[in-house]
Parts: structure tokens; sequence; C-alpha cells
């Protein structure tokens, strides 16, 4: 369990480009040989893209929700309008 949660670290350490340029070399020498190392780079890299879309999503929902609230607020509505008469 340890080790696999080193090795997560790691891969992490890689996809975020955190490593130095001697472990990096080292890194994507064993992916040439590891068949295994490389599938769970890829899943993670897979993990790391959806998270990001669904931060994304998340983020871009709830600037739309504020958009609406500021929108149907006839106060903040009119100030605008005046901003840019």
């Amino acid at each position: 369990m340890r080790s696999e949660l080193n090795q997560t670290s790691l891969i992490d350490r890689y996809l975020f480009r955190q490593l130095d340029e001697e472990e990096t070399q080292v890194f994507e020498a064993k992916l040439l040989v590891n068949e295994a190392l490389a599938e769970k780079v890829a899943a993670q890299r897979l993990a790391h893209r959806l998270i990001r879309r669904h931060i994304q999503a998340e983020e871009r929902h709830r600037f739309e929700t504020i958009y609406r609230l500021l929108i149907t607020d006839t106060t903040f509505a009119d100030q605008i309008k005046k901003i840019f008469a």
C-alpha cells in the first residue's frame, strides 16, 4: 500500500513537472520499459483531466448563477446601464 502511494505521488510529480531533469529522464526511461507504469500514468493523466473539467463546470455554473442574480437585481442592472449609457 505504501509503495503504491509513493508511486502515485511520483506520477503526480511527473505529470505536474515537479521532477528535476535527472528524475524526469529516469522516470521516462522506466515508462519505456514498464507497460504497467505507462498505463498508470495514462490513467492518472485522465483522472486529472476529468477533475479539471468537473471543476471548470462547477465554476461556470457558479458564475452563471451569480450573473443571473445580478442581472435580475434592478438596482445592479440600473447601475450597469448608467455606466455604459
